[in-house]
């Protein structure tokens, strides 16, 4: 009976957690019927590749009609990952949408394993997962034609991985650098930001195999070839419409030149050090209704959570001080996704911070944990604080969705000013 009672408690727990995070990242997924922000590239381009046309894989041509362009500026991992959407429910808003749900769905149950995985504990696991689906920013994301929630869960993927090549002894190592970076090529074919979370993996691996010379080849391989393959491999279908190697190289010139000669500016962008802070998230669509009501979707930032990241990720990095491989994770992570945003000068928007939030949530997670283990006030401070941040999902539920509101219910949900538009 008590083998029974932990099968159902613990081993479906992903199962679960990946049905749960369906349902509620599902419902009015195809509302509006129409492309929202980065969609008329990224939506719009895997329509195009689903209808075999060769010119929406480079930056010489152009759309042939208005308010959309195609998407050439980032690999193109992340668009073929919407067209498995397109090509089951077929080219509208839902099949847009429908794969980011499903990566946003097994991006919780990812969360759950890593956070199994650093702690060993299942009471912090299931409260990572659940804290990250109430995360808005984190929700909004994964109903959104866009690329970064693809890159989130590679990203996780990955320093799940460099944790257990850390961990797992030397005998693992060679499969470990492989995996770790087979992870990390998925992550950069599907932007290049990616490319400080590499480095930082890179780093850490490299100094833990210094001083063995046996395991050189092997991080050669891991770290060099196989995320070059991975990346290559994303552009297969680029060279099956006909383009050729050269023309594959000028795409990532172009690639390299647009993002550091970028001027443009957006209405919505922000600053890196705004993101922890939910300074400014970025309005995605609205739409007046005709009863005087209005629609929105808005990646809201859950304010409870956001603001509990920096001082609970420090809590926890002095508290991890002396465990090695859970410190790392947690630092690259946090800072090292993070923090790089510092040093580019383009114009950037909170969604660049969505691969660091899923190691503040495991960071205000641990916490919770701990205080309700404490008992006393501490247990009732935490579950209040739960409750909390509950509640402040549920409140903006409506806006992350699309629900109706009243322009005065909707003036109660801007609670900052760089909430409302201008």
């Amino acid at each position: 009976m008590t083998r029974l009672r932990e099968l159902l408690t613990w081993d479906l727990a992903p199962g679960l957690l990946f049905l749960f995070g369906v349902i509620c990242l599902a419902p009015r997924l195809a509302i509006p019927d129409k492309y929202v922000f980065d969609e008329v590239y990224h939506a719009y381009t895997a329509g195009q590749y689903v209808a075999g046309n060769a010119d929406a894989y480079v930056g010489n041509t152009t759309a042939p009609r208005e308010g959309v362009a195609y998407m050439w500026n980032h690999p193109p991992l992340g668009v073929l990952l919407i067209t498995t959407g397109i090509l089951t429910w077929g080219d509208d808003s839902f099949g847009w949408r429908f794969t980011p749900v499903l990566f946003g769905a097994a991006g919780i149950v990812l969360a759950y394993f890593l956070a199994l995985r650093v702690t060993r504990d299942r009471f912090v696991a299931l409260l990572t997962a659940g804290l990250l689906l109430a995360e808005g920013l984190y929700f909004a994301q994964a109903r959104i034609a866009m690329l970064d929630v693809f890159g989130t869960f590679f990203a996780m993927a990955a320093l799940f991985s460099l944790h257990g090549f850390l961990t797992d002894g030397l005998e693992r190592a060679p499969w470990a650098i492989v995996r770790t970076g087979l992870w990390l090529g998925l992550a950069i074919a599907t932007k290049w930001n990616a490319a400080y979370l590499a480095v930082c993996c890179g780093l850490v691996i490299l100094a833990k195999v210094a001083r063995r010379p046996r395991l050189w080849p092997w991080v050669a391989v891991g770290l060099g070839l196989v995320p070059f393959l991975v990346y290559l491999g994303a552009y297969v279908p680029f060279f099956l419409v006909g383009h050729t190697a050269s023309e594959w190289v000028e795409v990532q010139k172009q690639i390299y030149f647009y993002h550091t000669r970028l001027e443009a500016t957006h209405p919505w962008s922000s600053r890196w050090w705004q993101w922890p802070l939910a300074l400014r998230p970025v309005w995605y669509w609205t739409a007046a209704l005709p009863d005087g009501r209005v629609a929105n979707g808005f990646a809201a930032q859950n304010i409870a959570l956001t603001w509990s990241f920096l001082p609970a990720v420090i809590w926890l990095a002095y508290r991890w001080r002396r465990s090695h491989a859970a410190l790392t994770v947690l630092l690259i992570g946090f800072f090292g996704q993070w923090l790089p945003w510092a040093l580019v000068p383009r114009i950037a928007f909170t969604y660049h911070f969505l691969p660091a939030v899923p190691f503040g949530v495991l960071s205000v997670a641990v916490a919770v944990a701990t205080a309700h283990r404490h008992g006393g006030w501490a247990r009732r401070l935490a579950w209040a604080y739960v409750a909390i941040v509950l509640a402040t999902f549920v409140f903006y539920y409506p806006i992350l969705t699309g629900l109706p509101l009243s322009q005065d219910a909707l003036a109660w949900r801007l609670w900052l000013p760089g909430w409302v538009p201008r």
